[in-house]
């Protein structure tokens, strides 16, 4: 079946017409990241920061894993997404996985016994948002 209608042919108007089903695109964020940070309680760690409007649509949602491997440090995490600012420990040899919706930034410190260690681990971000076309 053709767009060019005839008697005996019934056309779809949509795909004729030109118009667009799918306006929007989906954009999606993979993202892992070693983290080596020094236990001082102070050095941040920027993770994750965007400079898009925090009232935007187009802020990322999705999933977030942030793994601590240190022996010894804990990790204080900030995570400020649309619906505020959520504050996360995560203890030595351990992980914790946040759903985020629209996420703006997240910034780590950590904290440890001995301020000459560093605390290691990796964050990881699985992602989407949507923009217009």
């Amino acid at each position: 079946m053709s767009c060019y209608s005839s008697k005996h042919d019934v056309c779809c108007p949509i795909s004729c017409a030109g118009i667009d089903l799918f306006p929007k695109q989906l954009i999606l964020i993979k993202r892992c990241t070693s983290i080596r940070n020094p236990c001082d309680g102070t050095t941040e760690a920027t993770l994750f920061a965007t400079e898009i409007s925090p009232t935007s649509t187009q802020l990322p949602s999705g999933m977030i894993t942030i793994m601590n491997s240190s022996p010894d440090c804990t990790m204080n995490v900030d995570i400020t997404d649309s619906s505020g600012l959520t504050m996360i420990t995560i203890d030595a040899r351990s992980a914790d996985t946040i759903q985020v919706d629209g996420l703006i930034s997240c910034i780590l410190t950590c904290t440890g016994p001995n301020t000459d260690d560093f605390c290691t681990g990796t964050f990881e971000a699985d992602l989407q948002y949507t923009i217009n076309k």
